[in-house]
């Protein structure tokens, strides 16, 4: 008798569970089921200088002036980003020229900056919300002006600076 009621508890088992999984998949035809799809895009932007380099010759003439005003970059992003600023001072170990900078947007003729170093390194300079995502792909210039001082303030030979751009997404 054990037997035969196991035997019918075993049986119905599986029948319910056939019956549900028949259930589930319901009638024939048309079954339709939507699965949601999300992603989520961190912020992210490129600088990119390519080959530029400022190139600055002077004779040593008190007072006298180069100018490089022709050093593009290109900023791209995807969200509202600062774009910050900073050069050291032009020197060959011990003595310095003193640079004025003009940072431009093209298309703009009016300067996003005005950064002067002369004998110390020069601090960050924050230009905030400067670019969106909308604008694309934007090139700037930086414009270059070393000025000597008198003929005797700076030895003949080489000197060298470097100009630092970093991007961040604004707050």
């Amino acid at each position: 008798m054990k037997r035969f009621f196991l035997t019918v508890l075993l049986i119905s088992v599986f029948v319910s569970v056939s019956l549900l999984s028949f259930a589930a998949e319901g009638r024939l035809g048309n079954i339709k089921a939507e699965i949601p799809v999300s992603a989520s895009v961190g912020k992210y932007a490129e600088i990119l200088v390519g080959n530029t380099a400022v190139n600055l010759t002077l004779m040593g003439a008190a007072g006298e002036v180069a100018q490089d005003d022709d050093n593009i970059f290109t900023v791209e992003s995807n969200c509202l980003i600062d774009l910050s600023f900073k050069a050291d001072a032009l020197t060959n170990g011990r003595d310095f020229i003193a640079v004025d900078y003009e940072l431009f947007k093209e298309g703009n003729p009016e300067s996003l900056l005005n950064y002067r170093t002369e004998r110390e390194n020069g601090d960050d300079f924050v230009i905030r919300n400067v670019q969106d995502y909308l604008d694309g792909v934007v090139r700037y210039n930086i414009a270059v002006a070393a000025t000597l001082g008198n003929i005797s303030d700076q030895s003949a030979g080489e000197y060298s600076s470097t100009i630092y751009l970093t991007v961040a997404a604004a707050d």
